[in-house]
């Protein structure tokens, strides 16, 4: 009797701490592709010998993402092929991540990574 109710404890607690790693981990890996795609867009402003729009950004950055999908990636400040040297260029990566499911019911939490650079070319 002591061991069953343990032992749900014991389960309850460890895959409580596996599914919030899996969060962390998430989070990390779309904050660290915002940044790459930032880093990207910089050095692709206008003046650069090859300019890149806001779909350029988001093929690289998709291309970067392993198993992660959908993956929205937007720059709210317009495509790094307008900017010249000196301006910012954001970076916005969002992706939904689901955890749960069978017996227990699935929760679905936004992931956000934002990141900004000034341009450099």
């Amino acid at each position: 009797m002591e061991f069953a109710f343990a032992s749900v404890l014991f389960f309850t607690f460890i895959f409580g701490i596996l599914l919030m790693g899996i969060g962390v981990w998430n989070y990390n890996f779309v904050s660290n592709l915002a940044q790459e795609g930032a880093r990207f867009a910089a050095v692709h402003g206008q003046y650069s010998g090859t300019p890149k729009t806001t779909t350029d950004v988001a093929t690289f950055v998709t291309s970067r993402a392993v198993n992660l999908s959908p993956l929205t990636v937007t720059t709210p400040g317009g495509a790094p092929g307008t900017k010249i040297v000196g301006d910012v260029v954001q970076v916005r990566v969002s992706y939904t991540l689901n955890l749960g499911g069978g017996i227990v019911p699935t929760w679905n939490f936004p992931v956000v990574g934002n990141a900004q650079m000034v341009m450099t070319r």
